[in-house]
């Protein structure tokens, strides 16, 4: 296969590059104002907003390409990347690295290049968040060749193995309407998955969307060897809010839950423990008529049971749980179901999962002409949701179904009971779209023959006669199909859906939706809106009017992204669209010109403001009182880890150099961990001739001195570890500026320092001497040197123990940056030492944060424990943080954990 690599390449300067993810994006400034054609609206100018709070530097607020963007859109190559991933790695497939926060005041008009409303929100449209998810590959596009010929991938020998779009890292994109304002927030879904392969810069999961046969297994397994996980937890594909919680979703795993203020990832939801952490979790949950409990399956390819079905309260815990399919080898693929008020509907499409094709060089999941389709009728308790033995009844032919529009149950003319259901019938179509290879020509033939292109299809289930009647509804080439949400399991009458571009199929590869379509059930007349010319639509949700009067009461809001090329942004500009449900051929009400592209993506909510948790937590500004060794049930991992830490690491920091006790005279107001009859323990330790000049001045003043050192570090390696246990033996504070992976602000810092990228951690400053020395060996020898007199440095501080001790213990996250964090004026100040446990979990939430702070090390022997005690008037205890920002200051780890959320998190 010839390369097709374009004439000319878009050179970008090597400054707009956003974090460690170097990867395409357009440009997030806006385009020089235009007359801009939309559909059927016409329009010039707008309206603009400004970015309201100073965000963290990892906000990229240029989000140009990272990459050499070809003129004309044919890079990359094929022969390379294969036809699926070469097309869905360009044009608006291009991952956008930068996540980033734009407000804009309706009222004030405040700055005009950020956003820009073309049109009017409607007054009465609601207050609530819009949220969209879609895969969006992390790194730069060299990784996602084919597997073996990416940074740091060895090919298998065994075959081919070729970057699938499903398999790509999750971005949420949400809109917050605020009634007076507008919130425009994107951030990656941090799972396990994310984690890893971000701190190791590369791929980890080998590809088995569109690996050969031959290496599948052996893909697999590796995986699982790596990591623990055949499959990659990308949560990609969907975002449900349910009990107070939004759901980021991807079959085959569990769900992970986001903050809905911060967008921050919390983590795995288990619902308070009642869901199994290893139970995975539908794409598509319903919440069922009359009870409102939510219904989910959870699909696992690999091990039995293949299928469990369950049911979640309103109040958020799991009330039943279902085994079904509990054969050893085999599964069927399941992406969707239906409910209706007295059933759970399964669909046993098609597409299964026969290990044995291996040993044929096919891939185990393949569409089986032989495997007629069936449902599932699973009678379902109005009362608890628990689930009986389901009713198989079986089509008249093979089927794929990967979204269902609705079901309801109504009788018929004999007044027997029959169920309907609604969905887009596709048989194999998007299998045999996505493939790696030979995807234009296979789906040019579909589209002519057009017997498996996705249309609305309608099933009627007889469960008397155990027989399904079926047909299809309309000749619309449709899929991501949407209805009014309140209308789940009860008999509906609109449906709407995207229009498949088919020439983006057969001629580029590529899944674009050219327009909106509404379709009628009861009169079977539909209604169309065209996004226009080189303008493609994402999932539309409807939104409800408050009272409606009728189903189509509301309106639909999405993404559309409008690929003119325009002087800034030669992958073009995206925007936030609102149609009238009612009428959607008169097109938008509004556009919303957002500062960056979103992506095409997968699946979005709504979610309305009377939903969403507003509990914001009250900030703290007053010291309390400390509670010795107390802790929150949920840091309980999180301490096991750190105390296992100091334990292989011998206790390192927990005492300064030459550390010794003697008895002496009480002397109230001092620490001591002993006393009584007059007299008090006393512990001490040596420093250098700097440090006892400074402690003195401390002691003068009672004043903590400001700090010369200044450290450019990231928790969980072994080189920076050694570095903080030596500012603790030594009794030396310092400015920490944490560099977790991800985050951009300190390491942009490092590079206008130095004058280079790529500087090694940790980076130690001192002003005092104007010194700048990068690795563990060169600041321990300088530290020892200047800062102990020219001591010996101890052999525990061994980098090498140290990385061993830091993987011992377990895999922390504190290296990985968590989401954008406005940055505080002042550093805040940490009184720690580097062997507490309670104090690494404060450490680390300043570092996934990359919040600055001051260091004042209290190890044992510090005459700071005597400094810390007056200041508090209290006992002597650490963690213990004060914010000059604030006035606040607090002593247990989960109450400065829950600060720094509340006060620094970007919402």
């Amino acid at each position: 296969m010839r390369c097709r690599v374009a004439p000319r390449i878009l050179s970008v300067p090597s400054h707009i590059h956003s974090g460690r993810y170097r990867n395409a994006q357009s440009d997030s400034r806006l385009c020089t104002p235009r007359a801009e054609k939309f559909g059927n609206i016409s329009t010039t100018g707008g309206r603009g907003l400004v970015l309201d709070e100073k965000v963290n530097d990892a906000v990229s607020t240029s989000g140009q390409n990272a990459l050499n963007i070809p003129i004309d859109g044919e890079y990359p190559c094929e022969d390379e990347f294969g036809e699926h991933a070469a097309a869905f790695l360009r044009g608006n497939y291009t991952p956008v690295v930068a996540e980033c926060t734009a407000n804009y005041d309706l009222e004030t008009e405040a700055g005009k290049d950020r956003l820009q409303l073309l049109g009017e929100i409607p007054t009465d449209f609601p207050t609530g968040s819009f949220s969209y998810v879609g895969p969006n590959p992390k790194f730069s596009r060299e990784h996602y060749k084919k597997w073996g010929e990416g940074p740091g991938q060895r090919p298998s020998g065994l075959g081919d193995s070729w970057h699938h779009w499903f398999e790509g890292d999750g971005m949420l994109y949400v809109v917050d309407f605020k009634g007076k304002s507008l919130t425009y927030r994107n951030r990656f879904i941090r799972t396990e998955s994310w984690k890893l392969e971000s701190m190791l810069q590369r791929r980890v999961f080998k590809p088995l969307m569109n690996a050969a046969g031959s290496t599948f297994m052996y893909n697999a397994v590796c995986n699982f060897l790596q990591t623990g996980s055949f499959l990659k937890d990308s949560a990609n594909t969907a975002i449900f809010f349910y009990a107070g919680k939004l759901l980021a979703l991807q079959d085959t795993q569990p769900p992970w839950e986001i903050d809905i203020r911060s967008l921050r990832t919390v983590g795995k939801c288990t619902f308070d423990g009642t869901l199994p952490k290893s139970l995975p979790f539908t794409a598509h949950p319903k919440a069922a008529p009359d009870t409102g409990d939510l219904i989910f399956f959870g699909f696992n390819p690999v091990a039995p049971p293949h299928c469990t079905i369950g049911a979640i309260s309103p109040s958020g815990s799991v009330k039943s749980l279902k085994p079904l399919w509990n054969h050893i080898v085999g599964s069927v693929f399941m992406h969707d179901f239906t409910v209706t008020k007295s059933f759970t509907v399964l669909f046993e499409g098609s597409m299964d999962i026969e290990p044995s094709r291996q040993f044929f060089g096919q891939n185990p999941l393949q569409y089986n002409h032989e495997r007629n389709a069936r449902f599932g009728l699973i009678p379902r308790s109005n009362i608890d949701s628990s689930h009986g033995e389901p009713m198989w009844i079986e089509c008249e032919s093979p089927q794929t179904v990967f979204h269902f529009v609705n079901a309801w149950e109504e009788m018929d003319e004999n007044n027997d009971l029959v169920v309907v259901v609604i969905g887009v019938r596709e048989d194999g179509f998007f299998h045999n779209a996505l493939q790696a290879n030979g995807a234009r020509k296979w789906t040019k033939k579909a589209v002519q023959a057009g017997d498996t292109v996705p249309r609305l299809h309608e099933w009627r289930i007889k469960p008397s006669a155990r027989e399904v009647k079926q047909k299809f509804l309309f000749e619309d080439i449709i899929e991501i199909p949407r209805i009014n949400d309140s209308y789940t399991g009860k008999k509906n009458r609109y449906a709407y859906a995207g229009i498949i571009h088919t020439p983006a199929l057969t001629e580029h590869a590529q899944l674009k939706f050219s327009g909106v379509i509404k379709f009628d059930l009861e009169s079977g007349d539909r209604e169309l809106y065209e996004h226009g010319e080189l303008s493609y639509g994402m999932e539309a949700q409807f939104v409800p009017r408050a009272e409606a009067s009728s189903e189509d009461d509301g309106w639909l809001i999405m993404y559309v992204h409008d690929e003119t090329k325009c002087e800034k942004s030669i992958l073009g500009t995206s925007y936030c669209v609102i149609l009238d449900a009612k009428n959607i051929s008169k097109g938008p009400l509004v556009k919303i010109r957002l500062p960056d592209r979103v992506p095409y993506g997968a699946h979005a909510t709504w979610i309305p403001d009377g939903l969403r948790s507003n509990e914001v937590q009250d900030i703290i500004s007053t010291r309390i009182l400390p509670e010795r060794y107390t802790f929150q049930a949920d840091q309980v991992n999180d301490l096991l880890r750190a105390v296992k830490l100091g334990i292989f690491r011998g206790a390192s920091g927990l005492f300064m150099k030459n550390w010794c006790v003697r008895l002496g005279k009480d002397v109230p107001g001092n620490y001591s961990f002993l006393r009584g009859l007059g007299f008090m323990l006393i512990e001490n330790g040596s420093v250098g001739v700097v440090r006892e000049k400074e402690a003195n001045k401390e002691l003068q003043t009672s004043e903590p001195s400001t700090p010369t050192l200044t450290l450019y570090d990231i928790e969980n390696n072994g080189e920076c570890k050694v570095v903080r246990e030596a500012l603790s033996i030594l009794d030396l504070s310092c400015t920490i500026k944490p560099c977790p992976y991800g985050a951009v602000t300190h390491k942009k810092e490092i590079e206008n320092l130095l004058g280079r990228k790529n500087v090694a951690l940790p980076l130690l400053l001192d002003s005092r001497a104007q010194v700048k020395l990068s690795g563990a060996d060169a600041i321990l020898h300088y530290l020892f040197s200047v800062y102990a007199d020219g001591s010996t440095i101890p052999a525990h501080l061994n980098q090498t123990a140290a990385q061993v001790a830091l993987a011992l213990s377990g895999t922390n996250n504190a290296s990985y940056y968590a989401a954008p964090t406005k940055v505080p004026s002042k550093p805040l100040e940490l009184w720690a030492y580097e062997a507490s446990p309670f104090c690494a979990i404060v450490r680390e939430k300043l570092c996934e944060m990359e919040l600055p702070y001051v260091l004042r090390p209290c190890a044992r022997g510090s005459t700071r424990r005597d400094q810390l005690q007056h200041r508090t008037r209290a006992v002597f205890q650490v963690p213990y943080l004060e914010d000059p920002n604030t006035a606040s200051s607090f002593f247990e780890s989960a109450e400065i954990v829950k600060y720094l959320q509340t006060e620094y998190t970007t919402e």
